[in-house]
């Protein structure tokens, strides 16, 4: 018979990795979105085509992940902090997805004779989000502790 010194609190681990297996596939398909669909940056007399958003969305990518996977492990290990880990989850999700679109979309900056196109929106935008998602992490990791008795 198992005595009452013997229960273990609830962890939450199961839902703890969905999420955070959710939050990191949000970024990386607005990654591979930015990358694949984002204005080329045009320049030169020739119009030479640069896919600016492919080279930075990746590193943006990689910091954000790194930040999340800290931010969700700050809050690991009790099922009290669960909903700090399914909002960090869902607001990796919506700041990237919005990243995706304002990348697509945003118009390009066109300057000079021979027509430069600069894609602000694809440049700035996954740098925006990668800052987003580790503020996003350190505010969870934050509110999901308890005031110090004292």
């Amino acid at each position: 018979m198992a005595s009452g010194s013997d229960r273990r609190p609830a962890t939450g681990d199961g839902s703890w990795v969905m999420w955070a297996i959710a939050g990191i596939a949000g970024i990386w398909v607005a990654v591979t979105l930015i990358s694949l669909l984002s204005p080329d940056m045009v320049t030169g007399s020739e119009q030479q085509h640069l896919p600016v958003a492919a080279f930075g969305a990746w590193l943006w990518g990689l910091v954000a992940t790194g930040a999340f996977v800290w931010g969700m492990g700050k809050l690991r290990g009790n099922v009290a902090r669960q909903p700090f880990w399914v909002g960090l989850a869902v607001a990796t999700m919506v700041v990237w997805g919005s990243a995706a679109v304002l990348s697509i979309t945003l118009p390009v900056y066109v300057t000079g004779s021979d027509p430069t196109r600069l894609p602000i929106g694809a440049i700035i935008s996954p740098v925006a989000a990668a800052v987003l998602t580790t503020l996003a992490g350190i505010a969870a990791g934050v509110m999901s502790r308890p005031p110090e008795p004292g």
